[in-house]
């Protein structure tokens, strides 16, 4: 795969939480969602969970500018 940031391909391994706590979780929200401003912002903004779990999932890491991508299934 190749890094969508630099284009170098990337190393294919696993990513792995490691000591997360039993509610911790990480939260996906798109700009369209961020730009939301006032009451509709603070009311109707929509996130997607993204579990942290005790799990390995299918990661990429582009060498050149040190980033991970992460496939993850989201709980929606």
């Amino acid at each position: 795969m190749k890094c969508l940031d630099c284009g170098t391909e990337m190393e294919h391994g696993t990513a792995e939480c490691i000591g997360a706590g039993l509610e911790s979780w990480y939260e996906f929200t798109s700009e369209t969602e961020k730009a939301k401003k006032g009451i509709a912002g603070f009311l109707t903004r929509q996130t997607i969970t993204i579990p942290s779990a005790l799990a390995e999932y299918p990661a990429w890491h582009c060498p050149r500018c040190r980033k991970v991508l992460m496939w993850v299934d989201s709980k929606e």
